[in-house]
């Protein structure tokens, strides 16, 4: 048992003597005093910082009428050091030196003395023996607690780690306990760099791999360990859409998509594609590319037609396949342009589908479900208590839920308010509602994106959450206020726009299924056009899924390229003097759309559609009222305009407008 040393030598004596003179009797003139124990020396080892276990006993036997410890007369007390005697016969008993307040000590080698002595009453026989006590308190301090390594599996190498050992001048040995860890550095003298590199390639399953860095303090032979983690995660096929939707009706055609397929490992597994749907066909173009078309003759009328795309490993089984659904739009109907009236949204009020002919709008407390080629109002859900207002409809890539918030005013009963937040998810396929009770974001939601083929909700502080709003990785020390944000999917690369510098950031990701953080982004990329002055903003941009083109709302830019090392800013698509970009969208098949006014004449408001080679390939004119914002429909024929007027003067409307010419 520890305890403070506060007693010298004298006082034990006394203390000590006086109790075993009491239990042994009186002592014979003609006895011979003597002592001996099994040890000289007793060592003592300890990180600093930490609290000691150690204890050390010493056997000793005597002659005698009572056994005396404490410091000599010649050796000051010290406040690490603590004895205690225990098994105490006439001729034996053995003592118990430990360490105390060691925690409070600096790094260095301390050193002290006991005496263990028997002696008569006043001291006329005496025998003793001293035993010699050091401590040295080690310092061997990593600058990380672990070591967090993440790849996929079937990587040939991940990046290095470093850190960096802090010590006061102790002799250290560094090793590891598992064979795919090694060391630049393995043994060194105070302060050191040890560069940790794990090697990828000695696994054939993903999963976390785990082992230890152990670092030893030589002249103790006292160790600690760095614990590693090796996060390996799975292989996924992903397309750049997990969706498609076609059309054809009796003036409107989309039957053919090409998908783009990838992996998110650094190596190409061959791939195969398959559907039990006779109306498709599926023909791959090259090792990353399906063409997919659509033959209506084989499908049913005024129906939406369903099939399902299966993309799989040929002969690599660890590969996680892909599933694509086909969403096919038959009608007979005759597609005019539609104006919804009165119908006044917020412009975060309304999404379209990525899946289906529909989009969806919320109005008060209801999420409203609307067709896209006839106007029609399909289906109103209420989905937050009544008084409250649904907003920030945000739709999953698949289209199967929408995520929304209302806020709720509640009076107490001492007559003050409360506002609550309701943060909903909505299932649309059974118009189910449930409430995200657990979400911890601190910031809106703004998009639900795919990487790797994962999904997560991004704030516009560019926290990661996963679908139940949970936050799974967050710069929060870089963090700013991300006025748009879009993906690039063929690369799984994200780029949001911060405002107040007229910057577009590009970050790349690492998703891990294993990983303690199932996100990691880095910061690649602060692109400010060049021909964009200081006093110049960028109000919008999208980006093409191959990420080499940009596209942005500013002054003196609107196209720019990437080569994926540099950013080239093109200028100005359209220089017209008199003409000024509003909105700006882009849609599966990565094509800018621009909607624009002249102010030199009386034509309105239309889009102009531009194709790979940044040529103008249409021109659309709009139903004429304003747009507050622009949505595309998920087979490129459709755009949806909230036209949500400044003017009171002139009616809220939606405008349904066709983009074939």
């Amino acid at each position: 048992m520890k305890g403070s040393m506060k007693h010298f030598f004298i006082k034990g004596f006394l203390l000590v003597s006086i109790a075993f003179l009491q239990a042994c009797g009186g002592s014979s003139d003609e006895k011979i005093y003597t002592i001996s124990t099994d040890i000289s020396n007793a060592n003592f080892s300890n990180e600093i910082f930490q609290q000691s276990t150690q204890s050390i006993a010493v056997q000793v036997t005597f002659e005698g009428d009572g056994i005396l410890v404490g410091f000599p007369p010649e050796q000051d007390p010290v406040p690490w050091l603590a004895y205690r005697a225990e098994n105490v016969t006439d001729n034996s008993a053995t003592i118990f030196i430990e360490v105390i307040n060691e925690e409070r000590l600096r790094a260095d080698t301390y050193a002290s003395k006991l005496r263990i002595a028997v002696s008569n009453d006043n001291g006329e026989k005496f025998a003793s023996k001293d035993i010699d006590v050091s401590l040295l308190v080690w310092q061997l301090t990593p600058t990380t607690a672990k070591l967090n390594y993440s790849a996929t599996l079937g990587d040939a190498s991940v990046a290095s780690q470093q850190f960096d050992i802090i010590s006061e001048n102790n002799q250290w040995a560094a090793s590891s306990d598992v064979d795919w860890l090694s060391l630049d550095v393995t043994s060194g003298t105070g302060n050191g760099t040890i560069t940790v590199t794990a090697n990828t390639q000695e696994f054939i399953a993903s999963g976390i791999k785990q082992g230890n860095i152990i670092l030893t303090e030589v002249t103790s032979g006292d160790s600690k360990v760095l614990p590693v983690d090796l996060a390996l995660d799975n292989i996924y096929y992903q397309a750049d859409t997990p969706v498609i939707a076609l059309t054809k009706t009796t003036n409107i055609e989309a039957l053919e998509k090409t998908l783009n397929i990838s992996n998110n490992s650094e190596h190409v597994y061959p791939w195969q594609a398959s559907t039990e749907a006779d109306w498709l066909t599926l023909t791959i173009i090259d090792d990353n590319k399906l063409h997919i078309t659509a033959d209506s003759s084989l499908t049913q009328t005024n129906a939406v037609n369903t099939a399902e795309i299966i993309i799989t490993s040929i002969d690599e089984n660890a590969v996680y396949s892909e599933n694509v659904i086909v969403n096919f739009y038959h009608s007979d109907l005759v597609v005019e342009n539609k104006i919804i009236e009165p119908t006044s949204i917020d412009d975060s009020a309304i999404v379209t589908s990525p899946a289906l002919p529909v989009f969806y709008t919320a109005a008060e407390n209801t999420l409203r479900k609307y067709h896209q080629y006839t106007g029609e109002l399909e289906n109103t859900l209420i989905v937050s208590p009544e008084g409250t207002l649904l907003e920030q409809l945000i739709i999953h890539p698949r289209g199967d839920y929408i995520l929304a918030k209302a806020l709720e005013t509640i009076t107490n009963d001492d007559e003050t308010t409360t506002e609550v937040v309701h943060r909903y998810r909505i299932n649309l396929a059974d118009n189910t509602i449930t409430e995200l009770l657990d979400a911890d974001i601190l910031y809106e939601p703004t998009d639900i994106v795919r990487l790797s083929s994962r999904y997560f909700v991004i704030t516009q502080t560019l926290e990661y959450a996963n679908e139940a709003l949970q936050v799974q990785f967050w710069d929060s020390a870089n963090a700013y206020f991300a006025s748009d944000i879009d993906v690039a999917k063929q690369r799984n690369n994200i780029f949001a726009l911060n405002y107040s510098t007229a910057t577009i950031n590009r970050y790349t990701t690492q998703v891990n299924d294993f990983g303690e953080q199932s996100i990691l982004t880095t910061l690649t990329h602060e692109y400010h056009p060049e021909s964009l002055a200081d006093d110049q903003f960028i109000n919008n941009f999208v980006i093409a899924d191959d990420e080499k083109h940009l596209y942005t709302i500013s002054e003196t830019t609107e196209w720019s390229t990437f080569d994926g090392t540099s950013f080239i800013d093109q200028g100005l698509l359209e220089a017209t003097a008199g003409i000024v970009t509003l909105q700006l969208e882009k849609n599966q098949s990565n094509q800018p759309h621009f909607l624009r006014i002249n102010t030199t004449n009386l034509d309105g408001f239309y889009v102009d559609i531009y194709d790979e080679q940044q040529n103008i390939s249409a021109t659309i004119q709009t139903e004429g009222n304003q747009p507050s914002s622009m949505k595309i429909s998920s087979d490129g024929q459709r755009l949806i305009l909230n036209a949500n007027a400044a003017d009171p003067l002139v009616t809220d409307r939606i405008e349904l407008v066709t983009l074939t010419p």
